[in-house]
């Protein structure tokens, strides 16, 4: 059953979609979420959350449900034009899991048991990180194409499926071809700043984003790291 809980009134209250089957927890997050000013609703199965995915600007995301694996929904929001950012609230705690959920486009990781205050302020940091405006330009580079309004990426015609930190990482690199951008740089561009990262997080995005490049078709080097420094889309590649 679907529970909606507003917040205070106002015009930007934020829309929270919680994706989570323990009632317990669900009723302390759609609480937090609800006296900070936002507006929660509770889906408690993957496929109660689908139908909710455009109506909502962020997703508290469990990745075990009873319908399935919250991985699945965090592939299909990958694939939306109009994604919602993503946080994984989840009682794994292993380094695989973390990695792999920021690899299909989760935004942050939080494990169980966790602090519901903590839980609200990285929600505020999370969509206070920048997005590129709607109106931008598509950026062409060496038969590369970043389509910032589509939020979509081809090579030589040829589309390249990312997550939306792969598609962001890229976009500040396409800004600056051949220009050399640190892992600071890249947290603040992409992140916000407001976040500390392992360079391993960084890198592991850049692993996956690699490897469907070359999917595609682009050439090996287009995306290159420059040892101690950062990364840089090369030019002539």
């Amino acid at each position: 059953m679907r529970r909606v809980v507003e917040g205070a009134p106002g015009p930007t209250a934020v829309r929270v979609l919680v994706v989570e089957d323990d009632p317990a927890i669900a009723d302390a997050v759609v609480y937090a979420l609800g006296k900070d000013g936002m507006t929660a609703t509770l889906a408690p199965t993957l496929a109660a959350a689908r139908p909710r995915l455009g109506e909502c600007d962020i997703v508290v995301l469990d990745l075990t449900l009873t319908d399935g694996s919250g991985f699945s929904l965090l592939g299909e929001i990958s694939r939306l034009g109009r994604a919602p950012r993503v946080l994984v609230l989840t009682s794994r705690d292993e380094e695989v899991d973390c990695v792999a959920a920021l690899e299909a486009g989760a935004d942050d990781y939080v494990t169980k048991p966790f602090s519901p205050r903590a839980l609200v302020a990285r929600l505020r940091a999370i969509l206070r990180r920048p997005t590129a405006p709607a109106t931008a330009a598509p950026t062409g580079h060496d038969g590369l194409l970043v389509d910032r309004s589509a939020r979509r990426v081809t090579y030589q015609g040829t589309d390249v499926s990312l997550t939306k930190l792969e598609f962001d990482l890229l976009a500040a690199l396409a800004d600056a071809p051949g220009r050399v951008l640190t892992r600071d740089q890249l947290v603040e561009r992409v992140w916000g700043g407001s976040y500390a990262l392992t360079p391993r997080t960084v890198d592991s995005h850049f692993k996956g984003l690699r490897r469907k490049l070359d999917g595609a078709g682009a050439p090996e080097g287009l995306v290159e790291t420059v040892r101690g420094v950062g990364f840089r889309l090369r030019e002539g590649a």
